[in-house]
């Protein structure tokens, strides 16, 4: 049984196309209509779907080019052959430039045949270009809303480090739509030192293959400073060489500051500011295996913090705490840890800090106690001080009950002297 075949016939001749019909049965089932004006075309390719079109050149109310114009105005591709009895070199190429797929003279069914089985296999292979490519862009577009329903931003590149495509999120984060971003590079977005940076990533990534995780800290669009970890892997092209790498951008900026956050209370007094009792043993511990001797520790207390909460309100207890904590910290040197370990009771590591160094920076603190005695505080601010010094090889921990001994055989003293 002979395979069916649609043909479109533009020809003003019903005798030629009943010959052309003739032949072509011998191969194919055949359904055809014949056409010869514009009009009648139009509705033919409207009203049927065709396999082939077979066209005559020159007609009183038609041509083969001006039937090429309407199957290209209507983006129909049909193999187009010619078949005329009269058509010279010229007008040949004039019609392959305008689109037919050949050219046969009337009659010469041997090579007609031949052309139509030819033509019919490139339709069919044209047919699955463009399904593939149809295909090729629904994926794309599929992927292009998938990546960007994602927040963060993500980006793919080539092997040269130009840019393939971002997703919404990138724009965002770049300040760039993405036809701003797609064939550049780094170094066309960023500045040097930036893109450097990023450029040896990148490098690194392609010559290790598989994923890379790292920190940074970057601009956005929004001027602000940004602390991001980049995701990044590698892909593959179908042939299996590499392709490039596609990455993603984590905005960590908020997790970062509240890491901070929490790691500030952690080691700090809430009311104060100054190191905690834990950051205070932490630091303690660390001096001792360290080479930081002589180490001093100064315990001190500040004198009647009860009566003041009695009398006058937690709050003016507070304010005295705070008072004090202000005077320690800024008597002491940069590198000391004032620390505030109990209710009333504060402690100052000092590294490398012989006797003579903790004596002046008690100078300096009972100074500013005074200074800070002023007639319009509510209560006079008074401590009690103790200090001792560890050598090489003493443990701190005794070193600081020996300071907080003295501290309280200084406090002692004070109050005997007032009785």
């Amino acid at each position: 049984m002979n395979p069916p075949l649609r043909v479109l016939i533009i020809e003003d001749s019903e005798d030629d196309c009943f010959f052309l019909i003739r032949a072509l049965k011998k191969e194919y089932e055949i359904t055809h209509e014949r056409v010869d004006t514009e009009d009648a075309l139009r509705k033919a390719l409207i009203g049927e779907k065709w396999d082939i079109v077979l066209s005559d050149y020159f007609m009183p109310q038609f041509d083969a080019l001006a039937a090429l114009l309407i199957l290209q105005e209507m983006n129909l591709d049909l193999p187009f052959i010619i078949v005329s009895g009269r058509i010279g070199e010229i007008e040949a190429v004039k019609a392959m430039k305008a689109g037919a797929h050949d050219y046969i003279m009337k009659g010469d069914f041997t090579r007609l045949m031949p052309a139509i089985r030819r033509e019919l296999r490139e339709a069919v292979i044209r047919e699955e270009r463009r399904r593939a490519e149809r295909d090729l862009r629904e994926q794309l577009h599929f992927r292009q809303v998938l990546i960007d329903s994602i927040p963060a931003p993500i980006f793919f590149k080539n092997t040269n480090g130009v840019f393939l495509g971002c997703n919404k999120a990138f724009e965002s984060f770049s300040g760039l739509v993405q036809n701003e971003v797609i064939g550049k590079t780094m170094a066309d977005l960023a500045s040097n030192s930036i893109s450097e940076r990023f450029v040896e990533a990148d490098k690194e990534l392609f010559q290790h293959g598989g994923t890379q995780i790292y920190e940074s800290s970057i601009s956005f669009a929004d001027g602000a400073l940004h602390d991001v970890i980049f995701y990044k892997a590698t892909f593959n092209n179908i042939d299996n060489t590499l392709g490039g790498l596609v990455g993603t951008i984590l905005d960590i900026t908020e997790r970062k500051q509240t890491e901070e956050k929490l790691r500030y209370m952690s080691t700090h007094d809430p009311l104060t500011g100054l190191y905690n009792r834990a950051y205070f043993q932490e630091e303690l511990e660390r001096l001792e295996q360290g080479r930081q001797f002589p180490v001093s520790i100064v315990v001190s207390d500040i004198d009647k913090l009860k009566y003041v909460n009695d009398s006058l309100g937690h709050a003016a207890g507070d304010d005295l705490i705070t008072r004090a904590a202000l005077i320690l910290k800024g008597a002491f040197r940069a590198e000391d840890v004032v620390a505030r370990i109990g209710g009333d009771e504060f402690a100052v590591l000092l590294p490398t800090a012989d006797a003579v160094v903790v004596e002046e920076a008690l100078t300096r603190v009972m100074s500013k106690i005074e200074a800070s005695n002023t007639p319009d505080v509510s209560f006079a601010l008074s401590m009690s001080f103790g200090a001792a010094t560890a050598s090489k090889g003493e443990r701190l921990e005794e070193t600081q009950k020996l300071a907080d001994k003295r501290m309280y055989q200084h406090k002692f003293k004070k109050n005997h002297t007032a009785a």
